[in-house]
């Protein structure tokens, strides 16, 4: 019986994660919120190389860290995008 208390403590915390992303991502679904790498990421904000990896090292942008280069959420730059627009980057 540990073998299945321990699959269901596991199924129990998986669905908690995708509760979690679903209420994060409002009425976004995951396939139409797109993945920006680094360089996008710079493009969409309007910020050189320097200042991305500032931010990166502030904690204002949160790559995922990833084998192919890191990833960015488009949902969870739109306060970033706001300061660059302020700022008149964009």
């Amino acid at each position: 019986m540990n073998r299945m208390d321990a699959l269901l403590d596991l199924l129990s915390k998986i669905h908690q994660i995708l509760v979690y992303n679903s209420r994060y991502h409002g009425n976004i679904a995951f396939e139409e919120d797109p993945q920006m790498n680094r360089q996008q990421v710079k493009d969409y904000l309007g910020i050189s190389e320097s200042t991305d990896k500032r931010m990166v090292k502030q904690g204002r942008l949160r790559p995922m860290k990833l084998p192919g280069g890191d990833k960015f959420y488009k949902s969870e730059l739109p306060s970033e995008y706001q300061e660059s627009r302020r700022r008149g980057r964009v």
